[in-house]
């Protein structure tokens, strides 16, 4: 069994290995740390990621998402505290784990997360506008909006041969992908650069072109960094670490269970959500400890290991084997990259995080919801990823809660013994009296303070009939408002008709008013019944 799966998927780990050394090296930097941190990510998230996951497919590393969070926290505090985020997501992942919070976080709507997603896309790309430029040494801030004011009124220094070269390799990129979607251009941009410069540097050939090992002469091909003299008391005291540990652990488990979901769509099959979880948790320690940054499975690499034939999880396991030799081997040659090849290769992930079939989806059919995500994308840029989806989250909840409220429901009428109409409750409410003997009035879905106040506004209209049966057959929830709600709406059909039934009280509602005094005198007085239709034979016999 090893033995074939060795066989069968040492050609798609090879083949995602390329593609997460730049990427990883990449994502890294817009994260505001170093390459090395990046190649740690990739190597011991990815190990621990694939061994410990519930995925056969999901490949953990440095993701467009999380950088779009860590960017601002790295400049204030500088990316030796990258790895302390790592550490605490991990464990709160963990925690997510073992009481099943996952299944809460999931309820953070799709909107949100695209908005928050194209606000990290904006974040990444602006950022990426001075390396693109070839303008250096201008000083960073946690806004990208000063950033990117910084460097257009610095645009006289540019050097365009930089950007020449960033916009060619862009546009190869992109085309490239597209023609050739099983070898990302991403991988054959790097290698032309490398190449050039290599060539540039043996011949003596002078150029402008700023290099990765420019930037960052330290780089060295390691998977292990000492972090205990960066970690402090005063750091885990402080408040907005473990905000910025929080939110990287929800967009981390939001991110791989719908890189996962995603995975099994293409493959036809099934992973296992909470083991996949575990390994996260795992796959975010491993990498703090070893000095590397928080992680996620990221899609890109995802798809591109299903489309280079894994058929198990050892490919992310021959993935990150390969990442780990190729770093301690190789590394030196990455040196040579021109930092514009790195901006182009950001900024194409940026676009390919932006979800165009999504917005287009939104625009067509929820404009709310679209208008929602555009404001979190905003907020996103322009204050902070972390309130950007917080604010988006609430808004949502608002404009959930106020849908809600409306109490939609079905009201049947009856009239000669014969069922006349069946409306919606509003528009019962707009229409003049009903000229009828019986209202069937249903309640469905849940009985609280939000919705109920609806209801009790439409009973008020229901007057002047034989017998009115509250249908509670749909209600599956009912809280201590919404109880003392029903009552009232009891009492208003009272006192406007002649004889209020109760019909269909299942279960969980019967556990929540067997003890009032409402339910007690309704079978005192035999007015309950299991079903409508008992309720509605009834009284046609009589």
């Amino acid at each position: 069994m090893i033995k074939a799966n060795l066989l069968g998927n040492w050609k798609s780990g090879l083949t995602v290995s390329l593609v997460s050394i730049p990427l990883a090296i990449a994502l890294a930097i817009a994260s505001g740390a170093t390459p090395t941190q990046g190649i740690i990510t990739a190597f011991w998230a990815g190990l621990f990621g694939a061994i410990f996951g519930g995925s056969r497919y999901n490949i953990i590393g440095p993701t467009g998402a999380i950088s779009g969070i860590l960017i601002s926290y790295a400049i204030l505090n500088g990316y030796e505290t990258l790895p302390v985020i790592a550490i605490l997501s991990g464990l709160m992942i963990l925690v997510s784990y073992l009481f099943h919070l996952d299944k809460y976080i999931i309820f953070i709507p799709r909107s949100v997360i695209h908005g928050f997603t194209l606000g990290v896309a904006f974040i990444i790309g602006l950022g990426q506008l001075d390396n693109a430029l070839g303008i250096q040494g201008l000083p960073k801030t946690e806004s990208i909006l000063h950033n990117t004011y910084q460097t257009l009124l610095n645009i006289n220094s540019a050097e365009w041969v930089v950007f020449a070269v960033f916009g060619v390799c862009v546009a190869f990129i992109f085309l490239w992908n597209k023609r050739f979607p099983k070898i990302p251009g991403a991988v054959i941009a790097a290698f032309a650069g490398i190449i050039c410069i290599l060539i540039f540097e043996a011949a003596g050939i002078e150029h402008s072109m700023v290099t990765l090992g420019d930037k960052y002469p330290d780089l060295k091909g390691t998977l292990f960094t000492n972090i205990t003299p960066h970690i402090s008391l005063d750091m885990f005291l402080n408040r907005e670490i473990w905000l910025i540990s929080m939110a990287t652990a929800i967009i981390a488990i939001l991110e791989t269970l719908l890189s996962g979901q995603i995975a099994d769509q293409m493959t036809k099959t099934k992973f296992n959500r909470q083991k996949e979880v575990f390994g996260l948790a795992v796959a975010n320690i491993a990498s703090g400890v070893m000095g590397g940054i928080p992680a996620t499975a990221a899609l890109a690499r995802t798809s591109l290991n299903v489309k280079s034939g894994a058929g198990h999880k050892t490919s992310g396991i021959i993935n990150a084997i390969f990442v780990g030799i190729i770093s301690l081997f190789l590394l030196n040659y990455f040196k040579a990259i021109p930092i514009a090849v790195i901006a182009a290769i950001l900024v194409i992930v940026a676009i390919g995080m932006v979800e165009r079939k999504h917005f287009i989806h939104l625009i067509e059919n929820e404009r709310t919801a679209f208008l929602l995500s555009m404001l979190v994308a905003i907020v996103v840029v322009v204050e902070d990823p972390i309130f950007g989806i917080l604010a988006g989250t609430f808004i949502a909840l608002l404009i959930f809660v106020n849908r809600v409220s409306y109490g939609q429901t079905e009201i049947l009428i009856w009239k000669d013994g014969k069922m006349i109409e069946a409306v919606l409750k509003n528009e019962f409410i707009k229409k003049e009296p009903y000229e009828s003997d019986i209202i069937v009035y249903k309640i469905s879905g849940t009985l609280t303070y939000i919705n109920m106040p609806a209801h009790l506004e439409a009973v008020e209209k229901i007057k002047q009939n034989d017998y009115i049966i509250i249908s509670l057959r749909h209600a599956f929830y009912a809280d201590i408002d919404g109880i003392d709600y029903l009552k009232e709406i009891i009492e208003v059909l009272k006192k406007n008709n002649k004889t209020v039934l109760l019909a269909g009280v299942n279960e969980e509602i019967k556990k929540s008013i067997y003890k009032e005094d409402f339910y007690t005198q309704k079978l005192i007085e035999n007015k309950i019944y299991k079903r409508t239709s008992e309720a509605l034979k009834d009284i046609l016999k009589k």
